[in-house]
Parts: structure tokens; C-alpha cells; sequence
């Protein structure tokens, strides 16, 4: 087992519940927090170098994580948050709170985040998956990023080299991890700011599920419709397997009403996408990642 040599947070046999959004998982042979690029590019480093297998985690805001555990190492980059502002740029290191930047930039009077307020993320997952809400997504903003290629090499990527899709980029298509990222705002007006995120604030809370531990949306949206739609459609809007809810508020959210496994979860993704797909002739996709 590779341990690594590094002065940031480690801990053996760690719960994955305390890791990810779901509240579910098994132990983590090992979890380490690096407090720096350096630090995180010395752990992967390690890890491939020893065959060990390691698991990189932001807030686990968007990933299911196994009843079975993970034998290897978790990274968890949260520890990785410096932060540098200059003019209408800003950048920051990958385990930056998505919501806490989108707060910080109305609090500068800078425009373009608002979308991003209630996004429980960090800002290098955001920037891979390229992550959006209510019509805003944070490839629109990214002017840089700096990553550790699957090759073991850092490289600067601008924008233009970059092509972001629906919840998807290159970078991740690359197996590019996101190390730093650089973003352009805009000046804009911050008591107009602070309302547009208390707005979509509420609004969020209204139709999502917040009072229970959940993933966000579980599935991609397809072309013209909506996931969720579909699944309240197809009946499934309110049932459970075991502790495993499709949520009363927004159909294309599963909860944890408790102690839910991620094995329930799974198969209550598996049999919504089968019906689905056999009432509408549609395939739903996961948006979540299921380790």
C-alpha cells in the first residue's frame, strides 16, 4: 500500500459517507487531503508509480461512491483553495468552494458566477464537467486552466483549446486533472448580484430536495426534454427502494430519506432508465459518476 510522504491530512479506513453528498460508502483504505498543487501532483505521482489505484474526490457533490469501499487512496482536494483576484480575473485552485467563489465575486462586484450560488461543488470538477445552472455554465467563464495530463505532465490549456459540451469538456474526455483555473467576469452592480443569487437561492430551494443528502440531478437532460419529466411521467416520482427515494419535489433527484446504500441507489437509477426507456423509447444518461 503506497503511503504518501506529504504534510496535508491523512487517515486510514476512512467512511466514504463523509465524502460525498449521498452520505453513502463503504471505507476508504486510505484518505489523503493535499494542501497544494505540489502536494497533489507528488500523491498521483506516487500512486501510479506503486500501481496503487486512487479516487479523486472535490465535495462529492456529483458521484456515487460503493457499499463495497475503495481500496486505495482517496484524494480529496478540499485543502487546495488558494485563490488569487486580479481585475475582472480570478483564479484558484482546484478544491476552491464553487459557492463560496460565486459569493466572493458579488462581494467584488463582479458578474457571471450568480448561476453557480447554490452549485455544491469545487471549481475544478465544475470546469471539467462543465457545470451549469439556470442557463449559466462555467465554460463560458474559464479563460485558462493548468492540469496534470494522464501522462504526468502540467500543462497551461486556454480556453480555445478547450471544447465544452452538455456536462462534459475535453479535459475529461483527456483524463486531464484540473490543478488551477482562471476566470473572466465582468463589473456588474453588487446589490443586483446579491439579489440574482438570493432569487435563485430560493428558487432552488422551492424545487430541489435540499432537506435530504442527494447528488443533484442524477440524469442528463435529453435533447428537448427533460429528465425529470419523463420520470414523473413514467410514475416513479415519490417511490423508494428501501431509503432510496425518487424525490416528492423534483423528479430527476434520488434522496437518501436515511440510510440508504449506494446499492439501492444504483438500482433505482437502473430500473428508471429501463422504464424509460421502454414507455418512451428514450435512454437516459446518468450525469452523476458511479465508482
Amino acid at each position: 500500500m503506497y503511503l504518501p510522504n506529504i504534510k496535508g491530512r491523512i487517515e486510514k479506513d476512512y467512511p466514504l459517507r463523509k465524502l460525498n453528498t449521498w452520505k453513502v460508502g463503504g471505507m476508504a483504505e486510505l484518505a489523503v487531503w493535499p494542501r497544494d498543487t505540489e502536494e497533489l501532483v507528488s500523491v498521483i505521482e506516487g500512486c501510479r508509480k506503486n500501481n496503487t489505484p486512487f479516487l479523486l474526490l472535490g465535495r462529492g457533490s456529483n458521484v456515487l461512491l460503493p457499499d463495497h469501499g475503495f481500496k486505495g487512496v482517496v484524494i480529496v482536494v478540499t485543502a487546495m483553495d488558494s485563490i488569487r483576484w486580479q481585475g475582472e480575473e480570478v483564479t484558484a485552485e482546484a478544491g476552491y468552494s464553487l459557492m463560496r467563489l460565486a459569493r466572493e465575486a458579488g462581494e467584488n462586484s463582479l458578474s457571471g458566477l450568480e448561476f453557480a450560488c447554490g452549485i455544491p461543488g469545487t471549481l475544478g470538477a465544475a470546469a471539467a464537467i462543465n457545470a451549469g445552472a439556470y442557463g449559466g455554465k462555467i465554460g463560458d467563464l474559464v479563460k485558462k486552466v493548468s492540469v496534470l495530463t494522464a501522462e504526468g505532465k502540467i500543462e497551461m490549456i486556454p480556453k480555445d483549446q478547450i471544447a465544452f459540451g452538455y456536462r462534459s469538456s475535453s479535459l475529461l474526455e483527456k483524463e486531464c486533472i484540473v490543478l488551477e483555473c482562471t476566470l473572466s467576469l465582468h463589473p456588474g452592480d453588487q446589490a443586483v448580484i446579491q439579489a440574482q443569487m438570493q432569487g435563485l437561492m430560493a428558487k432552488r430551494k422551492e424545487h430541489q430536495p435540499l432537506e435530504y443528502p442527494n447528488a443533484g440531478s442524477v440524469f442528463r437532460n435529453p435533447a428537448g426534454d427533460s429528465a425529470g419529466r419523463l420520470i414523473e411521467q413514467a410514475g416513479w416520482k415519490g417511490r423508494r427502494l428501501g431509503d432510496a427515494q425518487v424525490s416528492e419535489k423534483h423528479a430527476n433527484f434520488i434522496v437518501n430519506r436515511g440510510n440508504a446504500s449506494a446499492a439501492d441507489i444504483l438500482t433505482l437509477i437502473q430500473v428508471i432508465q429501463t422504464d424509460v426507456s421502454e414507455k418512451f423509447d428514450i435512454q437516459l444518461e446518468t450525469e452523476i459518476r458511479v465508482i
